[in-house]
């Protein structure tokens, strides 16, 4: 009786909240069916938009709230109101486990309203993928919802049901490819060059990749942009299973390597993944080819400290040469050397990698790490027995090199070495000339302190200081 007395005031029954919400709106929100009904017999505006342009359709679909949606639509509600995203209540059904919102609208629409597509030009098939519900994907494709629609990042619904790390996607997946088992559907890429086997390998979902690689038209072996193939991204993630069944289902007989000439074993090794990387290897056509700079997986996997692979690889002797260069020389100690992996160079040393092996430059392991300023490196590196008295191709020393990256630490550990504080390199600079060069006062200091001579000219007659005042640097002057 109350309510009727509101309703006696045609101002009220429509009246918004800041929101821009209804009574209406409130009703489907509090699940009152009842007092519902009573606005709508009353003549409240069914299809009136809150300020997000949802109308009360928007809300009982949203909530997958069956018998307001009949209500609703009995009163004619509009089903193909679109809000500030462009999304019509059918997009909203595909939201929840049940399908009876969904196929309750599909009765009210036309043939091609199904696949109205919303602001990211997804239609309900798109949104159905996603929510990995198999139901609604059957009945939208029964009501001839298209499956080769791209959205707006050039994805069907078949990417978003493979994009799943639930194995029950497989179901969704099955029901998309059911309807249309087409080559070109199966190896659709979107806009980045992925295809839908991209994603169920970027999700470690086993399931959804055996069933995409057990059509016989699967390309395994697809580019994406980045020239990353989906068994690159297997191996990057660590996912040793579905490399395994990738590796099995590769008709090419290769292994594809990227933009970089690396393979997917460089990807495995570089991220420690030792399980992945032995799947790799019990495969015939698997070796360790080397990528566009000269270097192989096992380099990388030094590069990056990933000592479980390296293990591995040495037990299972899967590297012929542990002293194996790169383009520019670099060996797999070097490459740990300069990343400052302590543990792995203890690693290498301990199979007898050459500590003292030199690259095109004449830099040693010890040089790059001198460079880097890595002072426990350097201390293994002396202690398997790095030479601290070499020189590269510019006669630069290990000491200069410190000295040029202003490492004070490194400096104080090669002087102790028996390094000469005052070794020139064939343009007669010293690591004290070097030091003011870059202006780092610790490392002079130290060099001072050390006997290094501030007088020492190199050839083209400068000192210390004239690089000092040359490079501005007023507090080291003084």
């Amino acid at each position: 009786m109350i309510l009727l007395t509101f309703l006696g005031n045609p101002d009220l029954k429509d009246k918004e909240d800041q929101f821009g919400r209804t009574p209406l709106m409130y009703c489907i929100l509090a699940d009152r069916l009842d007092c519902a009904e009573v606005l709508l017999k009353t003549g409240t505006d069914v299809d009136k938009a809150d300020h997000s342009q949802r109308t009360a359709l928007h809300l009982a679909a949203q909530k997958g709230n069956y018998r307001f949606m009949k209500l609703l639509l009995a009163h004619r509600a509009n089903w193909m109101k679109k809000d500030l995203e462009e999304i019509i209540p059918l997009h909203l059904t595909t939201q929840h486990k049940s399908p009876k919102c969904l196929a309750l609208l599909l009765k009210y629409m036309a043939p091609g309203e199904v696949d109205t597509q919303d602001k990211n030009k997804q239609t309900a098939l798109h949104w159905s993928a996603y929510y990995n519900n198999p139901e609604h994907v059957k009945i939208l494709i029964k009501h001839d919802s298209n499956i080769g629609i791209p959205d707006i990042e050039g994805r069907i619904p078949l990417h978003w049901a493979a994009n799943h790390k639930d194995p029950s996607a497989v179901n969704t997946v099955k029901c998309i490819l059911d309807a249309a088992p087409t080559e070109s559907l199966l190896n659709w890429q979107d806009y980045e060059g992925r295809t839908p086997l991209h994603f169920a390998v970027a999700d470690g979902n086993i399931a959804v990749v055996e069933l995409l690689t057990s059509y016989e038209s699967c390309n395994v072996s697809s580019y994406d942009n980045l020239f990353r193939t989906p068994l690159h991204w297997a191996a990057l993630l660590g996912h040793a299973q579905i490399v395994h069944v990738l590796l099995e289902r590769n008709k090419v007989g290769t292994i594809l390597s990227d933009s970089q000439g690396a393979t997917p074993l460089h990807y495995a090794a570089q991220s420690n993944f030792s399980e992945t990387v032995e799947e790799f290897f019990k495969h015939p056509s698997v070796k360790d080819d080397s990528d566009l700079e000269g270097r192989t997986s096992f380099m990388w996997a030094a590069g990056k400290g990933s000592d479980d692979v390296i293990q591995t690889m040495l037990k299972l002797k899967l590297v012929t040469d542990i002293n194996m260069a790169d383009k520019y020389g670099g060996t797999a100690l070097h490459a740990a050397a300069l990343s400052g992996h302590v543990s792995t160079v203890q690693l290498l040393l301990k199979h007898y990698a050459q500590v003292d092996s030199a690259d095109v430059m004449k830099h040693t392991p010890l040089f790059r790490a001198c460079e880097m300023g890595h002072k426990e490196v350097i201390q293994t590196l002396i202690k398997g027995g790095a030479r601290v008295d070499l020189v590269d191709q510019d006669g630069h020393s290990p000491l200069h090199w410190a000295a040029l990256g202003g490492n004070p630490d490194v400096c104080q550990i090669l002087i102790e070495n028996k390094i000469n504080p005052n070794v020139q390199d064939y343009a007669g600079r010293t690591p004290l000339q070097c030091a003011a060069y870059g202006g780092y006062i610790n490392c002079m200091v130290v060099l001072l302190e050390n006997n290094a001579d501030p007088n020492i000219q190199a050839k083209e007659g400068r000192t210390a200081l004239h690089w000092l005042c040359n490079n501005g640097y007023l507090d080291a002057i003084k």
